[in-house]
């Protein structure tokens, strides 16, 4: 479960939220709208320990971030475009980011690129991708290590109708094995299709739509 409990934020002297309560049960898809510059990615970041508020508490699974642990654990994370190194392939990436928690050798790697549709892409720089294969390498190192909750800000972005597909499958996936999912998207289509209910970020708050 995540609380939110009287969280107040201000980014650049610009105040974003203003006594923000919410919370999202265990296993539901959460759809978070608003318009652009509204605070969807700076929720997200809250949420996942990337940012801090300035007042109120952060609760996950009874926790709260910032004493024993400052980040949101077993978390497949796509927030503002995350970054490779481009001389690296996409395999070469995605085994750089196992190493670190050692939880998944190269056969889940492998299978996580199967799963996005860059098998066969494998031997390829990071460098030379298209949009849209970055785009797939986000969505596998997501989700590479089956995490328990998913934190997508536009997980459809830059995808072509086949990598819609996939990324649609995923969240299904994961939705029907009751994991918690929160997600934004320009398509209200998008958020019509996955969520079970949803979140708009308007005015410094935040509330059920």
């Amino acid at each position: 479960m995540i609380e939110l409990k009287n969280i107040s934020k201000e980014f650049k002297n610009k105040r974003i939220f203003a006594g923000v309560n919410f919370t999202v049960e265990t296993g539901k898809c959460v759809g978070i709208i608003g318009e652009n510059g509204c605070g969807k990615s700076v929720l997200m970041k809250l949420i996942c320990g990337f940012s801090k508020p300035d007042s109120g508490e952060v609760i996950i699974d009874g926790e709260k971030l910032g004493e024993r642990r400052d980040f949101i654990q077993n978390c497949g994370v796509i927030i503002n475009s995350p970054e490779f190194i481009g001389h690296y392939t996409g395999f070469e990436n995605l085994m750089l980011l196992a190493s670190i928690r050692k939880k998944i050798g190269k056969r889940e790697v492998l299978d996580v690129l199967k799963k996005v549709g860059l098998e066969t892409a494998v031997k390829i720089k990071y460098k030379n991708y298209s949009l849209g294969m970055k785009q797939r390498l986000r969505l596998a190192q997501a989700i590479m290590e089956n995490p328990d909750y998913l934190i997508l800000d536009e997980p459809m972005n830059a995808l072509d109708t086949e990598g819609i597909a996939i990324a649609d499958s995923i969240i299904d996936e994961y939705h029907n094995l009751g994991r918690t999912i929160l997600m934004t998207s320009h398509n209200a289509n998008d958020i019509e299709r996955h969520c079970d209910y949803v979140l708009k970020v308007d005015k410094l708050s935040v509330h059920c739509v």
